[in-house]
């Protein structure tokens, strides 16, 4: 059979593909999205975000009851960067599937200057008859920094 290769990008919406006749195997290259910075303060500036998990899965077996069905792929996002100033809002998470779109960042301290968190990666994901097949976390969010520190 003929490779035929797909690419799903980030939509902020979960996608779809039908497994056509005569699969027999999917390779699998996943990234998750990136953690959002932290907010800056006197201090300086915010944490960065950690980047995407990486996964790579080759040769997963496709089984005769998994064709034509529906692959479901939910991309995650990068999370948003934390405000900074007194109360400044945590960056929002990268909006992935329910229950795996990263954590919202927290919000900045009361006082003038104050860093946000920023938002987590959302994961991205690969569901096969609404099963979760393979998954690459989200990037953890960045700390804002204090009135005497960096994130």
């Amino acid at each position: 059979m003929v490779a035929v290769v797909k690419t799903f990008n980030y939509t902020g919406t979960l996608q779809q593909a039908s497994i056509p006749p005569g699969t027999t195997s999917i390779d699998v290259y996943l990234w998750g999205g990136a953690g959002g910075g932290g907010g800056a303060d006197a201090g300086g500036p915010g944490g960065t975000g950690a980047a995407g998990h990486f996964l790579e899965h080759t040769g997963f077996a496709i089984s005769s009851a998994q064709i034509n069905t529906t692959m479901e792929i939910a991309v995650g996002g990068g999370g948003a960067g934390g405000g900074s100033g007194g109360g400044a809002p945590g960056g929002r998470n990268g909006k992935s599937k329910t229950g795996y779109s990263g954590g919202e960042g927290g919000n900045a301290g009361p006082n003038p200057y104050s860093g946000a968190g920023g938002g987590g990666g959302g994961a991205t994901v690969v569901l096969i008859n609404s099963v979760a097949q393979h998954i690459a976390g989200g990037g953890a969010g960045g700390a804002g920094a204090g009135a005497g520190s960096n994130g």
